[in-house]
């Protein structure tokens, strides 16, 4: 049996529908009173809150692996992020010694890997070690930019914004990071693969799309995919972030944070082929996914 964290979220979703399709037994923590989105397979779900060492005590029976996808980004708070995302880990990680897992898929980001990196990504990174030491076999996966059907978190609040502008769309910074999109059924073939293939122990994985593009890139392929025209202008990043600071302050839940436009200006683009040589795994590219995702989009709104 495995045990799943993140299960109402975006990816967890998904990752679930993948092992169950494969025959797969899962046992999945959620927060107490969260509710469960619909079309989810049959699964034993826990409820804890914030994988606290007293809410994992008792699930342990027939565990053999763990999925660790839940995870705080940002806007929530740093002290937040941390307590979520390198705290949780550690009391999961304890759980699982106890239960005697045999392997361990983490699934990291790709703010782990930035050169600077804002708290999100030091927490991830923090966990990345904390799971390295932990003694059990395990996997860890950097996704980049997620995408797909239903959107994805940033994803879908990209494409939102690109659709709702009208005529110009604002980029805080150059748009010359480079971007690389995933898949998020790619992404649940890869943890499916991390849990199972003996190649992937013991190493941290890139997990992006095929394609490497610029920020800018990607919001003009978006808009070309949505069918609209966009005129992209360019707001001085120095500018962008000072206005940021102000806007927090004022709002604290304002998503565009200085840690959001630090993130959103460094490169966030990983090889993938390591990932590919060692169990073939094979990425679809932007081209074809978001031609996937919009298409869908567009018969599901004919239908209606």
């Amino acid at each position: 049996m495995i045990f799943l964290t993140g299960l109402t979220g975006y990816v967890g979703q998904r990752i679930s529908r993948r092992l169950a399709a494969g025959g797969r037994t899962m046992r999945a923590l959620v927060l107490p009173g969260e509710a469960l989105p619909p079309g989810l397979p049959d699964i034993d779900v826990v409820r804890g809150g914030r994988l606290a060492l007293p809410s994992l005590s008792g699930p342990g029976e027939g565990i053999t692996a763990v999925v660790h996808s839940a995870a705080a980004m940002l806007p929530n708070p740093a002290q937040k992020v941390r307590a979520v995302n390198v705290e949780g880990t550690h009391h999961l990680l304890e759980a699982a010694k106890r239960w005697g897992v045999k392997r361990f898929v983490y699934l990291s980001a790709v703010s782990a890997a930035y050169p600077v990196r804002n708290c999100y990504g030091e927490s991830k990174l923090e966990a990345e070690r904390l799971v390295a030491a932990s003694g059990i076999r395990w996997a860890v996966l950097r996704p980049t930019m997620v995408y797909g059907e239903g959107g994805g978190l940033h994803f879908a609040r990209l494409a939102g914004l690109v659709r709702s502008a009208p005529g110009l769309f604002p980029v805080f910074g150059p748009g010359i990071a480079k971007l690389q999109p995933v898949h998020v059924q790619d992404l649940a073939l890869a943890v499916e693969l991390a849990l199972f293939h003996p190649a992937l122990i013991g190493r941290i994985w890139g997990a992006s799309g095929a394609s490497v593009v610029t920020f800018d890139e990607l919001v003009q392929r978006i808009a070309a995919a949505l069918g609209v025209r966009r005129r992209l202008v360019h707001v001085p990043y120095a500018v962008a972030m000072a206005a940021a600071r102000v806007a927090v302050r004022l709002s604290p839940s304002f998503f565009l944070t200085p840690e959001a436009l630090l993130g959103l200006n460094q490169d966030a683009d990983l090889d993938y082929r390591p990932l590919e040589a060692a169990c073939g795994w094979s990425p679809r590219t932007l081209e074809e996914g978001l031609a996937a995702e919009f298409d869908s989009r567009a018969s599901r709104a004919r239908s209606r």
